[in-house]
């Protein structure tokens, strides 16, 4: 699943490409425009922002820790789903303030670092495949051990499987300094 983010009112540079008229996606004039539309993307970094959910939802938290004066619990649980949720253009600016403040101060990675030593001292959970078992379940058919956990009835947490970098924060502070607001859809 990703969270695609769209900038309600960007600073743009250039006219986005026009879409073609035919159906035929797998046409050579489509793959002509999806890549003229990356291009345009790119040079314009406030119209369109794209994380899978995975990068998304720490990045989010993190927004959200830096702004929870301005960003609402309604904005920040509504963030985390795909139902067009809109951050207005004055929120973006001072999310945007802050994170700048952030990179040059060194508290993004401050952030990591401290989010990650919390992660790894998580204590193991319960296998959600085996349920603790350990035995074999549905995909380890003809098995006798739990292809999750190899038979230890104990897994990571699954916040584990969140990541979190600056390169991503860096990509967003572009958005988001230039989308004049967005929406999370």
């Amino acid at each position: 699943m990703g969270m695609d983010v769209y900038g309600v009112n960007p600073q743009t540079k250039t006219e986005r490409p026009t879409e073609p008229k035919s159906d035929d996606y797998d046409s050579d004039e489509w793959s002509a425009h999806f890549d003229a539309r990356r291009k345009w993307e790119e040079e314009n970094p406030g119209t369109y922002f794209r994380n899978n959910v995975w990068y998304w939802r720490p990045l989010w938290d993190y927004v959200y820790s830096l702004c929870d004066d301005v960003i609402t619990e309604d904005d920040h649980k509504s963030g985390h789903h795909n139902d067009c949720h809109l951050i207005d253009a004055d929120k973006c600016a001072v999310i945007a303030e802050r994170i700048a403040k952030e990179l040059l101060n060194g508290g993004v990675t401050k952030y990591k670092e401290e989010r990650q030593e919390y992660l790894d001292k998580l204590p193991l959970v319960e296998c959600h495949c085996c349920k603790g078992t350990g035995k074999g379940a549905h995909y380890s058919a003809g098995k006798p051990t739990c292809h999750v956990c190899e038979g230890t009835g104990k897994q990571e947490d699954g916040s584990t499987h969140y990541p979190f970098n600056e390169d991503n924060v860096r990509e967003f502070h572009s958005f988001v300094k230039h989308c004049g607001g967005f929406e999370i859809g």
